[in-house]
């Protein structure tokens, strides 16, 4: 066998794994454990195509920008009783993603809407789903600048371009009037075509003060709950329970 043709077609195949596989010092041993030659060749492309899922894996995971790693396995829902762990493994099969459908986590900031938001959102990832995590005012950041370069549309574009938008934050800062034009664009050019998961530390009749006019509030409003699963989260701040915990811990050891 002549490896440089060989290795050479591989290259141009851009047959990355199997070059790989039958560049290893073993190879010859290896494969001759397979008497059939079909087999040989079954588990040479089953390699290639693990390997390049797995490239893919990594690629969408690192296209959505998550700020850090969440599982739902490591959700305590004994300490957050308001969320319906039930309710959770539904969205878990990622069938909200299939059907176009909507996700809003709302409650007050630290119980963990965030984490569920991001979990879901990794779990669509490793299912192959398009998915973009990005904060409400790092969204609006984004439409302003594309809008003073002259690449709005194309901006617009991008954001439509993925399965599932993952909208964190929403709520700590009022949008003027052209920044609640641009969430709304969003939330309209994703409407029966992509999902969004958003979660948002204002009960929705807060809104009003938080975007500029009260019509704008009703048309992002129709179209977010029209198709949605609704958790209103309460309790306290995790963070701010672990750190008072600590602080009480650090006392009880100094007496």
């Amino acid at each position: 066998m002549d490896w440089d043709v060989l290795n050479t077609g591989l290259k141009r195949l851009k047959l990355r794994r199997i070059r790989e596989i039958l560049g290893m010092e073993d190879a010859k041993e290896r494969l001759s454990e397979f008497d059939d030659p079909l087999l040989m060749v079954s588990h040479l492309i089953s390699e290639e195509v693990s390997a390049r899922d797995e490239t893919q894996r990594e690629l969408r995971l690192r296209q959505a920008r998550f700020p850090g790693k969440k599982t739902l396995e490591a959700f305590d829902f004994s300490v957050q009783s308001s969320v319906n762990p039930e309710a959770i493994q539904t969205l878990e099969t990622l069938d909200f993603v299939r059907q176009k459908e909507n996700v809003v986590f709302l409650g007050p900031p630290g119980i963990g809407k965030t984490h569920l938001a991001i979990a879901l959102g990794i779990k669509a990832v490793e299912e192959g789903f398009g998915v973009r995590f990005v904060t409400a005012g790092q969204l609006i950041d984004d439409l302003y600048a594309s809008l003073a370069d002259g690449s709005f549309k194309r901006e617009m574009k991008r954001w439509a371009a993925f399965d599932l938008l993952v909208i964190d934050e929403l709520g700590f800062l009022s949008l003027d009037r052209t920044a609640s034009d641009h969430f709304f664009q969003v939330i309209n050019q994703a409407y029966e075509k992509q999902s969004i998961i958003l979660t948002t530390n204002r009960p929705f009749q807060e809104w009003a003060g938080l975007f500029d006019d009260a019509v704008t509030v009703s048309a992002i409003l129709d179209r977010l709950l029209h198709h949605v699963h609704l958790f209103n989260m309460k309790g306290n701040s995790y963070r701010l329970n672990h750190h008072l915990n600590s602080k009480q811990e650090g006392v009880s050891s100094v007496i």
